[in-house]
């Protein structure tokens, strides 16, 4: 379904009301198509509620997809027919995905932009990777994440690996309960001289526009001499898209570099991380391990990622 900007719908946003255009919005570079895989998990609803006011934002079109995994059929020796267990649960989870599309659209009926609600049914690839195949004609994801390392964060855990590796657009995690603002006034660019830092700059480029303050952050942990004069050219490089950040460098010390970047985003009342260079260098393991992992379970504040 899709809906059109009303200008009669009354404005929530007095500075909009009174003319104001973050500049993201002036610049030309935004988000035109956004997509949001509902995982069933309570990040999905503050997902959701950040998704529609980007697209409010940046006049884009949201794609909303209840995913629906389903068990593979079992088949009896003979391959005669399918195990009826198996049969009823799939029919529980299409009657459950039903009610969750109807809830859905409701919720997206009110708003005013451009959006489409369906199913996604995933059985024998795995209902991440069949997220990931929707994701290819988007500018960004954004994906409900979980806080701490427990079984409820497990399955957005798995939609955020095969999405980071294999979308090819950044990815923005909202945990669950997060207070983010759009536009966001104070991002943290966590740096590190590495090429997927440097993607993950690019592709936050229309947040980072929209924001007042942006500090470009580099935890010294004795293994990246060169961040600084690399962490300098890209506060350039910002400047010349119209984006005024400044360079904070901190010692790792007995702390992780992940706890050190948490501390100075909460310090510093951050209300985005930008994350791209950190982690193993095997894929699988950057994805599920090292710093990536630790912010993860720890921010409480969205991070976008790029890979």
């Amino acid at each position: 379904m899709r809906r059109s900007l009303d200008p009669n719908h009354a404005c929530s946003s007095p500075r909009a009301c009174n003319g104001y255009t973050p500049a993201g919005t002036r610049s030309g570079v935004m988000y035109k198509s956004l997509l949001l895989p509902l995982v069933d998990r309570d990040g999905d609803a503050d997902a959701l509620d950040l998704a529609v006011r980007l697209a409010v934002l940046h006049g884009a079109h949201l794609s909303v997809l209840v995913m629906i995994d389903l068990p593979p059929p079992v088949v009896d020796p003979w391959g005669l027919m399918p195990d009826p267990v198996t049969a009823q649960s799939h029919a529980d989870l299409r009657e459950r995905g039903s009610a969750r599309l109807a809830a859905l659209r409701e919720r997206l009926a009110a708003e005013t932009i451009d959006w489409e609600a369906r199913t996604v049914e995933a059985m024998s690839m795995g209902a991440p990777r069949a997220a990931t195949r929707e994701s290819y004609d988007c500018d960004l994801v954004v994906l409900g994440g979980a806080i701490g390392d427990t079984v409820e964060s497990a399955v957005p855990r798995e939609y955020f690996s095969s999405l980071l590796l294999e979308a090819g657009c950044p990815v923005l995690v909202v945990p669950p309960r997060c207070a983010a603002e759009v536009p966001t006034r104070c991002i943290t660019i966590a740096w590190q001289p590495t090429r997927e830092a440097a993607r993950a700059v690019r592709a936050a480029l229309p947040l980072l526009r929209a924001a007042k303050t942006v500090d470009v952050l580099a935890i010294d942990d004795g293994k990246t001499p060169d961040a600084e004069p690399s962490g300098r050219r890209m506060i350039a490089y910002l400047r010349r898209h119209g984006v005024e950040a400044s360079w904070v460098a901190r010692p790792a010390g007995e702390e992780t570099v992940a706890t050190r970047v948490l501390q100075f985003a909460r310090h510093s009342r951050s209300q985005l991380l930008v994350v791209g260079g950190y982690g193993h260098s095997r894929l699988r393991e950057w994805a599920l391990g090292g710093v990536t992992r630790e912010l993860l379970i720890g921010a409480d504040q969205p991070v976008l990622y790029a890979h």
